[in-house]
């Protein structure tokens, strides 16, 4: 998992990892009910939270033409970035439990890890379109290495 390449920064400022500790974690861990995955741990300490240059996605069996774009990766303790916690406010009781909101598209669809299962998988709530799931990978390093450059940027 190369999170390096993805050039995640907040304004235009590279991150600077993750300001928080263990208790943090710990504590995010508490609100889902899941055990958060070791992955995931290693991308928060590189990257909490921020806004991806290379993140765009698309859907299993879906062409270029149906692309999404992570719009910001949430925080768990980077005040400059949306919260994690805060999300979970929001929007804990409509994903349902052991699911993470990880990030949010520019539309405001949010993207999450359902926690629920060994692999941790990672889906797209698609607010806008009566409420739809979308598998969008089998776990979070396969989300993160299939992340790539939005060809309607280049």
């Amino acid at each position: 998992m190369n999170i390096e390449r993805l050039n995640i920064n907040v304004r235009g400022s590279p991150v600077v990892g993750f300001l928080g500790g263990d208790e943090a974690i710990n504590e995010l861990a508490s609100s889902v009910g899941e055990k958060i995955p070791e992955a995931y741990k290693s991308f928060l300490r590189f990257a909490d939270g921020g806004h991806p240059e290379v993140g765009c996605f698309y859907l299993h069996g879906s062409d270029v033409n149906n692309g999404f774009d992570v719009d910001w990766f949430y925080s768990v303790a980077n005040p400059a970035v949306e919260l994690v916690k805060n999300v979970l406010k929001n929007w804990g009781g409509i994903l349902g439990d052991g699911m993470l909101p990880i990030g949010c598209d520019g539309g405001g669809n949010l993207i999450y890890l359902d926690l629920s299962s060994d692999a941790s998988s990672v889906w797209l709530y698609l607010h806008d379109e009566d409420k739809k799931r979308l598998k969008v990978a089998d776990s979070f390093e396969q989300f993160i290495d299939g992340l790539t450059v939005n060809p309607d940027f280049i």
